[in-house]
């Protein structure tokens, strides 16, 4: 069989048999919220975390960007999140109980179960309603979960893996006295008493593009012309 058959015959199976993309949903499976500095490097104080611990507050996950059912707890026990993000530009709200006050806030978001976050971010404390503004955070020195400690920031807002494209579009931490808002205690969901830190998360989430069969038939024709080429020199 020549050369020139057996790309023939290539490029005509590409072109029949269906080029399938699987596309699977990723996961968020940890946050951690902590105070930081102006380099996003945490302080050592407040931290927030979604995994069960005895001494460090938990943070709250409400879906929708206004608030709506609880994604996870209500108990220390079921704090640790599991949240698919689907096509679209999906919305969060978090709620932590009272801390120390610091100029800035960091978020780290993992997905799939890495304790490596995929995204890490940090942006000034909101101190009024309104306009904001949030910063990649690539310090070797921010928050983990509790069992992690802490962790090199993963410098980006984005992502891909599975099929998918998520891109970190918008993240707050505003002070207790902005919202107003006494929703969850440090362990459980549900009002202590003490106005919450509230934030906020948005994502867009996009497919990647799979390549057509187009473009992968000329790709296999220019390995075969490639090759015939060298066989010829």
């Amino acid at each position: 069989m020549t050369n020139r058959l057996k790309c023939a015959l290539i490029l005509a199976g590409t072109l029949l048999v269906p080029f399938t993309h699987a596309t699977g949903q990723n996961v968020l499976t940890d946050i951690t919220v902590f105070g930081c500095d102006s380099s996003g490097s945490y302080g050592g104080i407040d931290v927030w975390v979604t995994r069960p611990s005895s001494f460090i507050a938990a943070v709250f996950i409400q879906s929708g960007a206004s608030g709506g059912p609880f994604l996870n707890g209500p108990d220390n026990a079921h704090v640790q999140p599991s949240i698919s993000l689907s096509l679209g530009t999906p919305s969060f709200r978090l709620l932590g109980d009272p801390g120390e006050n610091s100029p800035y806030f960091g978020i780290n978001l993992f997905f799939n179960g890495s304790t490596t976050p995929s995204i890490s971010a940090f942006a000034p404390m909101l101190t009024s309603p309104g306009s904001h503004s949030f910063l990649a955070d690539s310090s070797p020195n921010t928050s983990g979960p509790p069992d992690v400690g802490t962790v090199h920031g993963a410098g980006s807002l984005s992502f891909g893996s599975g099929g998918q494209h998520i891109t970190l579009t918008d993240f707050y931490w505003a002070e207790p006295s902005v919202y107003n808002l006494d929703e969850v205690g440090p362990f459980t969901t549900g009002p202590d008493g003490l106005l919450d830190y509230v934030g906020g998360m948005g994502f867009s989430v996009t497919q990647v593009p799979e390549p057509s069969l187009g473009t992968l038939a000329l790709a296999l024709l220019g390995a075969c012309l490639s090759r015939k080429t060298l066989r010829k020199s």
